[in-house]
């Protein structure tokens, strides 16, 4: 073995050191250096998982759930490129990955030699940093350097703000050690000390005198992982008569607030509704929020005030509104907002008019869904009321998370919610999944995904650790039903073949090839039945598969819609 690997396998004991212990491997021989170094080392806990594009965002799942990079190893060339929709999900989300591509020497790229591309900052500006490793360490300042780029990238996926962080490793032939690896531990672990912000001292009268005249203050929580700190500062400004919060179905704020349907409420007469409506000041942090009613009224109808909460440096304006942005983590900053602040001194009657709204939207949608055909809105309603407390439920993207939001969060308790909001793709929503169940395995994990997303992602179950916790529930409505709730679509001539893609599927086999428990069903009341059985804890993940008419899917839905222009 020539001298410069040794910096490689050193490269996985910092890793250890630095307290990370997942690793996703995809299989392939360029990157052998790399498998052996991790594999082999007893601190890592490695696993295989033969699809690139899969494996990305298993770890990503992982990461999503413990809150520290998950280590992605693969081979050089395209297999590094499957790796990008997982990579750009992750920057989105601000979840950690270190992105580890093994890759030819640089004299041989753009030699017409095999499994060769074009790596150097293979996935652009959705990464939190790129480093390449040096491809001779002989000199010692070469293994300084390697040293501190492996500290430097580990460091660089979780602050100043969390993401996928990508190092490229040149690995010359031999590929494959005839001798025993040793980890030498010369290079030193550089380690970042965490840090708070806090708005600075002379800005607080100016904001706790706009805050305390702002009659209509609505904050909205947006994408987001659980804090028990946050909830906390939640649950006293949910107690204002002049504030109201808005926690986006993937926020994990949903237990800290009171309101659960704007999304229906905004969905039929905002013009008449604006003027009772329409917050002087809003605040909001996380990531996107998935109403597209609440983005329009905000854009229509916008506030005199906005503040923005983010850490990173460029505005984040989704609302077209913003007036502040305010470097600073939401729950600090709500506590030092509460602690500036005095209570108002006049009526307010802001929360209690959205109160009236919100008890005309819950009317309604149990009155509607009690009465209606067997569709994908009565089964998500049923869905959630079903899921056991202190679990977690993954999303699946376009129509199942549109369904969830306008269904609500309302009779869920302590459920942590996660979907891919980032780009909001189908692609991972399976594997993203698998990921989660492996991280938490002591708590039931949910996917309720649509077919296409489903069946476009089934490799995520081609593994030999899926886990028992492991619940899916398919949507299967024959194809992509969500253009036919949409206005602009369900009326082309071209809907069924170009659009919703006809598809005649069904996850029985695919369930039996991966050793899933597979129940299905395409009743309402079959399917209420099932939910309690499909909930219970076994040592095996199962499957259910939920069948829908795609045209009564569209009735329901325009009928839906109709009803929610009685919210006056």
């Amino acid at each position: 073995m020539t001298e410069f690997k040794q910096e490689v396998f050193n490269l996985a004991d910092l890793c250890a050191r630095h307290g990370l212990q997942d690793v996703i491997i995809s299989p392939g021989s360029r990157s052998a250096p790399l498998t052996l170094a991790f594999v082999r080392h007893p601190q890592l806990k490695c696993r295989t998982i033969i699809d690139e594009r899969a494996a990305a965002f298993v770890a990503l799942g992982l990461a999503q759930q413990k809150a520290r990079p998950t280590i992605l190893i693969c081979t050089s060339g395209t297999a590094a490129l499957n790796y990008a929709p997982a990579v750009a999900e992750a920057f989105y989300q601000q979840i950690p990955l270190l992105v580890l591509t093994a890759d030819r020497p640089p004299e041989w790229i753009g030699q017409d030699d095999g499994q060769t591309i074009q790596q150097h900052r293979l996935y652009g500006a959705h990464t939190r940093g790129y480093f390449e490793f040096p491809v001779d360490t002989s000199h010692k300042d070469a293994c300084w350097h390697a040293g501190r780029i492996i500290s430097d990238a580990i460091n660089s996926c979780s602050a100043p703000v969390a993401g996928p962080v990508h190092i490229n490793v040149p690995l010359r032939e031999p590929l494959y050690p005839q001798s025993a690896i040793t980890y030498t531990r010369d290079a030193r672990r550089i380690s970042r000390v965490k840090t708070e912000s806090r708005i600075a001292s002379d800005e607080w009268p100016e904001l706790s005198r706009v805050w305390q005249q702002s009659r209509r203050k609505m904050i909205i929580a947006g994408l987001g992982m659980p804090s028990d700190e946050l909830a906390v500062q939640l649950s006293a400004l949910e107690g204002l008569d002049d504030t109201v919060i808005h926690a986006d179905v993937a926020s994990n704020c949903h237990d800290s607030c009171k309101l659960h349907f704007a999304d229906m409420i905004l969905s039929g007469n905002i013009e008449t509704l604006a003027p009772e409506l329409q917050p002087d000041l809003v605040v909001s942090f996380g990531g996107p929020i998935i109403s597209k009613s609440m983005k329009r009224f905000l854009r229509k109808f916008r506030p005199a005030e906005h503040w923005h909460l983010q850490q990173d440096a460029v505005a984040i304006d989704t609302y077209q509104s913003v007036t502040r942005i305010l470097p600073v983590e939401p729950a600090p900053f709500f506590r030092q907002l509460l602690e500036n602040s005095d209570a108002p001194q006049r009526p307010a009657t802001y929360a209690s008019t959205w109160a009236a709204r919100q008890e005309q939207a819950s009317t309604l949608l149990d009155r509607f869904l009690n009465h209606s055909n067997h569709s994908e809105l009565s089964a998500m309603q049923a869905t959630l009321r079903h899921l056991p407390q202190n679990s977690n439920l993954q999303l699946g993207n376009s129509s199942i998370v549109r369904l969830a939001s306008l269904v609500s969060l309302k009779e869920t308790r302590n459920i942590q919610v996660n979907s891919n909001r980032g780009t909001s793709g189908i692609d991972g929503t399976v594997s993203t999944t698998v990921g989660a169940a492996l991280a938490v395995r002591d708590r039931l994990t949910t996917l309720i995904v649509g077919d296409l997303a489903f069946f476009y992602d089934r490799n995520a179950l081609w593994q030999r650790d899926l886990p028992g916790n492991l619940r899916i529930i398919v949507f299967n409505n024959g194809g992509g039903g969500i253009f036919r709730m949409l206005d602009d679509s369900r009326r082309l001539p071209e809907l069924q073949d170009y659009f919703e893609v006809e598809q005649n599927l069904t996850a029985e086999r695919t369930a039996a090839d991966h050793g899933l428990e597979y129940r299905a069903c395409d009743a309402a009341e079959q399917f209420s039945e099932m939910l309690s059985a499909f909930f219970q804890a076994t040592d095996k993940a199962s499957l259910l598969e939920v069948f829908f008419d795609k045209t009564t899917n569209s009735a329901t839905f325009a009928e839906f819609k109709s009803i929610t222009r009685e919210i006056k």
